[in-house]
Formats: C-alpha cells, sequence, structure tokens
C-alpha cells in the first residue's frame, strides 16, 4: 500500500559528478539515530560528511542544520561551514 519503507544504504550514495543529489523526505535524507539529548526546534545540528573520489581520496564536509518539527516543510538550502 502507502507504506515507505527506510533502510541503510550499505555502500554509501553515489554523487555523480556534475549532478545534483538532493537529500529530502521522501527520498534520501539523513536519519539521526542514537542521539545524547532531545532535539528542540531552533537547535542547529552539525552533522559531518565523508566523500570519497573515484582514486580514494576522502575529504570530510561539516554541513549545520537547523532542527524543524517532524513533517515541517523543507527548509531553505543548509549551509557548509
Amino acid at each position: 500500500g502507502n507504506v515507505m519503507k527506510m533502510r541503510a544504504l550499505p555502500a554509501g550514495l553515489d554523487l555523480p559528478a556534475g549532478k545534483a543529489v538532493e537529500l529530502k523526505p521522501g527520498g534520501y535524507h539523513v536519519m539521526l539515530l542514537d542521539l545524547k539529548k532531545t532535539l528542540k526546534e531552533g537547535d542547529t545540528v552539525t552533522i559531518t560528511f565523508t566523500v570519497e573520489a573515484k582514486d580514494g581520496k576522502k575529504e570530510t564536509l561539516e554541513v549545520k542544520a537547523p532542527v524543524r518539527p517532524l513533517g515541517a516543510p523543507a527548509a531553505a538550502p543548509m549551509h557548509k561551514h
């Protein structure tokens, strides 16, 4: 029926060169698990992504994201720091 299933990507998410890969509800997204404290609307969380190039070189990207209530519409683009 209309039941959405979520599952982890075992090998990561491919990022094709020159093409956008959008993270959004209902598609690819980041789920935060086992948090040490409750997040409140208005808080900001820092998420660190590890990106690996075809040659195996790795780079980390740090993104600060605002905490929104579940079901809230997508926010403006996140800012990279």
